[in-house]
Parts: C-alpha cells; sequence; structure tokens
C-alpha cells in the first residue's frame, strides 16, 4: 500500500500542475475574448474536461506502476491519493494566484463573461427583464468572488475532499482489475 500511496501522490502532482496550467494560462485568453461559447466552453474544457480525461488516464498509468492488478480498496487509496494530492497542489496555486499574482483577473473575467452573456442573450431575443435578472445573478457572483477570504478557500477544499473520494471510487471502479485466480494458485496467494 505504501508504494501505491507513494505513486499515487507522484501523479498526484503532476495532475495537480496540469490543472493549475489549464486553469491559468487559459484565463489571459477569456479575459479579452469576445466569443460567449469561447469563455463558456472553453473554461468547462480546459478547467473540468481536460483534467479529468487525464485523471482517469493516470489511473490506468498508477494501476501499471503497482503491477497491473489492483482490488476495489487498492484502486481507491491509490486515485484518492493522487487527487488529493492534484487539490492541494491546484487550490493553494489558485488562492495564491488571484489574492497575490493577479488580484483582479478573476473580476475580469467575469465582467467579460457578463458583458458576452448580455451580447449573447440580446442576439437570442431575450427580454430586457431576463437579462436584467441574470445580471443580478452575475453581479452577485463577482461580488462574492471580490470578497472571497482564505476561509471561504479552505471550505472550497474540503468539499472538493468529498468529491476527490467519489471520484476515486468511481475511478476505481472503471480500473478496477482483479488478478486472475489461477495467478494466485501459482504464487500461493490463497490460502
Amino acid at each position: 500500500m505504501e508504494k501505491l500511496r507513494k505513486e499515487g501522490a507522484v501523479l498526484g502532482i503532476y495532475l495537480g500542475l496540469l490543472v493549475v496550467v489549464l486553469t491559468i494560462l487559459p484565463m489571459y485568453y477569456y479575459v479579452s475574448s469576445k466569443s460567449f461559447w469561447t469563455i463558456t466552453a472553453g473554461s468547462v474544457i480546459t478547467s473540468f474536461l481536460l483534467p479529468l480525461i487525464v485523471a482517469i488516464w493516470f489511473a490506468f498509468i498508477l494501476r501499471r506502476k503497482v503491477g497491473g492488478y489492483w482490488s476495489f480498496r487498492q484502486a481507491v487509496t491509490g486515485i484518492f491519493m493522487m487527487l488529493l494530492v492534484a487539490s492541494v497542489i491546484s487550490t493553494a496555486s489558485g488562492f495564491i494566484f488571484e489574492k497575490f499574482i493577479e488580484p483582479d483577473m478573476r473580476e475580469q473575467y467575469m465582467r467579460n463573461m457578463q458583458n458576452n452573456t448580455i451580447e449573447f442573450m440580446e442576439n437570442a431575443g431575450v427580454g430586457a427583464e431576463q437579462i436584467d435578472e441574470q445580471m443580478a445573478k452575475l453581479d452577485e457572483q463577482i461580488e462574492a468572488a471580490a470578497n472571497s477570504t482564505p476561509l471561504d478557500t479552505l471550505k472550497g477544499f474540503a468539499v472538493y475532499i468529498i468529491v476527490a473520494f467519489v471520484l476515486a471510487m468511481i475511478f476505481a471502479l472503471i480500473s478496477k482489475r482483479e488478478r486472475p485466480i489461477f495467478n494466485r494458485i501459482e504464487n500461493n496467494e490463497i490460502g
């Protein structure tokens, strides 16, 4: 189990760094983009979909590194370690980036999103009342983001730990691979 945790932590470092890059670098583009779809779909792809695909791929790499077979419990342990390390890196890096490196980046991104949403809704023929409602919601989100504290970051991290454990169980179900019975008998593993 120790090797599994260690290998999971190493892959978690790689995954965490990848998430940081896929979250921060595209943000510079999204801040100035004039396309509603680029901002909404692009951020979902770079911040969620690609890291999810890489995490699944890393789960299979992790299984191979520990011999190609693992039980559900071993899979959950290794994958959860990987996701936990990745989330610590991405959360800490995101907090440092938003508070110290580019403190206005999130607000700029959200203001650009708001402007593109207004334009998209107007082009779609949405009524002024619905647009005003949507803008009020976005204004609340911008205000909440501007007033976020380290405690808010810790609360989000705590929620992510639960999500990471659920994802680890799902990935474990996908990647679980028990050693065939005839190999156990030959290796005197059944007693």
